[in-house]
């Protein structure tokens, strides 16, 4: 718990001085927003008032001062309550994890809900996780990553049973959960695709949109 706090420290320590080097736009006209603020709103992302003052809380600096990539983020990660594990989405749009995952027993169930939040087309239920695979010792395979074993999701998705099992990179998100969420989608006859944007330090970026929105976002995101 600590070391995932100093990463959210280490992240919001990394915004703040990112935007000290930002002209502030003039915050005596209150009609006044960044052009970032201004052109996620013209692609449709919801960043009222109330959205923007959260993030702006989270990260403790004025949302104007903000890159695109950072209101992405903040948009996308939601409302975390570490004490409890419940996730709060702040946006129907885009949702945003850490990669290097908090809750490691729950890392795809987590995952699931963030995408049936951006995908209006499925209802994803009844999600069980099996951990009875994964083994407390770590061990390197030929690629070189650190293995503790495998571990299954199962979920129901519109009325279909869907399963996967996964080699468990302790807690690390493994990304082959996404090429099966593509082929879920494809079954399910959605119209739009997931697209994984990649932010800083392990975050990702995800959203349900056309290819041509896909590109515009991959176009204006900042990396770091």
């Amino acid at each position: 718990m600590r070391f995932k706090s100093l990463m959210i420290h280490l992240l919001i320590l990394n915004i703040i001085f990112s935007n000290m080097l930002i002209p502030n736009v003039d915050l005596g006209d209150d009609t006044a927003v960044s052009p970032a603020i201004e052109k996620l709103r013209q692609l449709g992302f919801d960043l009222s008032d109330s959205v923007l003052e959260a993030i702006g809380e989270d990260l403790h600096v004025d949302p104007n001062t903000l890159s695109l990539t950072d209101l992405l983020l903040g948009l996308g990660l939601g409302d975390y309550d570490y004490d409890t594990g419940d996730w709060t989405p702040r946006s129907t749009r885009v949702y945003a994890f850490d990669a290097e995952v908090f809750d490691i027993d729950h890392m795809y169930t987590l995952f699931l809900k963030g995408v049936q939040t951006i995908v209006p087309d499925i209802e994803i239920t009844n999600i069980r996780e099996d951990l009875s695979g994964m083994t407390e010792e770590m061990t390197l395979s030929d690629d070189h990553m650190m293995l503790d074993g495998t571990r299954s999701v199962s979920f129901t998705c519109n009325g279909h049973e869907y399963s996967i099992e996964l080699e468990s990179y302790g807690d690390w998100f493994n990304e082959k959960m996404f090429s099966f969420m593509d082929q879920v989608l494809e079954k399910e006859n959605c119209p739009l695709k997931l697209y994984e944007l990649q932010a800083q330090m392990q975050f990702v970026i995800v959203v349900y949109c056309s290819e041509e929105l896909c590109g515009q976002l991959k176009t204006l995101i900042q990396p770091y």
